[in-house]
C-alpha cells in the first residue's frame, strides 16, 4: 500500500473491484498454476491486504518492508513449492495463457529461471517468472545487496552465469513499446479506461487489449511520458 508512486495502488479500484481481486481472477484462470498466495509486508498500512485476502479466501504471508526476498522464503518454506511463479500486484491485466506460457516453457526446459522480461517482448504489465524453489533458495543465502534483497530475482537475473535461464518471448511482434502497469495515476487513467470499455465480468485477454488500442490508438498517449524506475543503472 505505501508505494511511492501510487499509494495504495494495489486496491484501487477497477470497474468497481479491487485491483487486487482481479488479480485473483487471472491468477485463478491460468491452468497451470496449482495455486496462489500474496506476500506483503507487516506494516500495519498493509492490513487492508490481508483483509482482502481473507475476504477472497486467499493465504497471506507478511514479513520485511525492504527484504522481499526474506518473504518469499518465509512463504515458500511453508508452502514447499518445487517452482515458484512470481507476478506482482501492481499488473491487473495479466493474461493467464501468458502465465501458463512462461509455466509450460520452464518445465519442459528444465530451467532454474524463466520469465518473459529477460528480452521484453510483451507490454510491460505482463510479467511473469518461474523460479525453482532451489534457486531461490541459493540466492536467499548468497546475496546481502539490498536491491537484490528488495526486488527478488534480481541476482538471478545479473548473473545467468550461475543459472540455467530461459526467455520467454512473443511469437509475434513485440509488444515492448506498451505500458499496462499501474504504478503512477496516469498508468491507472489507461487501465480504468481499459477495463470500463472491455470488462464484463470476464478476464481480459491481451487480445482485447490490442484490440481496443489498435482502435484508439489516442488512449496510449495517457501514459507514454512514464518511464521505469532503473536499478542499479539499468531498466529491467
Amino acid at each position: 500500500m505505501g508505494s511511492e508512486r501510487m499509494p495504495g495502488k494495489v486496491l484501487k479500484e477497477l470497474s468497481g473491484i479491487p485491483s487486487l481481486v482481479h488479480i485473483f481472477n487471472i491468477l485463478s484462470g491460468a491452468k497451470l498454476l496449482e495455486d496462489f498466495i500474496v506476500v506483503t509486508t507487516t506494516l500495519n498500512e498493509d492490513d487492508p491486504i490481508e483483509q482482502v485476502c481473507r475476504e477472497n479466501n486467499v493465504r497471506c504471508y507478511r514479513g520485511s518492508v525492504h527484504d522481499v526476498l526474506d518473504r518469499f522464503r518465509i512463504a515458500a518454506e511453508e508452502e514447499k513449492p518445487d517452482i515458484i511463479i512470481r507476478v506482482t500486484g501492481d499488473d491487473p491485466l495479466m493474461d493467464p495463457e501468458i502465465i501458463d506460457k512462461v509455466i509450460r516453457e520452464h518445465i519442459e526446459g528444465g530451467f532454474d529461471y524463466s520469465s518473459n522480461m529477460i528480452e521484453r517482448t510483451f507490454p510491460r504489465g505482463m510479467d511473469t517468472e518461474a523460479i525453482r524453489y532451489e534457486s531461490l533458495e541459493n540466492t536467499w543465502k548468497t546475496t546481502a545487496d539490498k536491491d537484490d534483497r528488495e526486488h527478488v530475482t534480481l541476482y538471478i537475473r545479473r548473473h545467468p552465469e550461475k543459472f540455467k535461464m530461459h526467455s520467454v518471448v512473443r511469437n509475434e511482434e513485440p509488444l515492448d513499446h506498451i505500458r499496462l502497469c499501474l504504478d503512477t495515476e496516469e498508468d491507472f487513467k489507461l487501465i480504468s479506461e481499459i477495463y470500463n470499455s472491455i470488462y464484463e465480468g470476464e478476464v481480459i485477454t491481451l487480445d482485447q487489449v490490442l484490440k481496443l488500442l489498435n482502435e484508439k490508438p489516442e488512449l496510449l498517449k495517457l501514459n507514454e511520458m512514464i518511464s521505469q524506475k532503473p536499478v542499479k543503472g539499468k531498466i529491467f
